[in-house]
């Protein structure tokens, strides 16, 4: 059997991110300390934006 090499901590932080783990458990997987430096992993993607847009604008219902 071959081994699987998993990815570094730091590699696997944006796709956490894509994921919508929260920043706080990137933070803990990197062990950064400051949020604004286990931010610079995290890059939200269309789809979670658009979520998020949702969550905040909800769509107006048209009779």
């Amino acid at each position: 059997m071959s081994k699987r090499s998993l990815p570094s901590s730091k590699s696997a932080a944006p796709h956490l991110g894509e994921a919508e783990v929260p920043l706080q458990l990137i933070m803990g997987k990197t062990r950064h300390k400051n949020p604004r430096t286990a931010m610079r992993y995290v890059k939200p993607g269309a789809e979670a934006i658009a979520k998020v847009t949702d969550v905040l604008a909800p769509r107006r219902r048209t009779h």
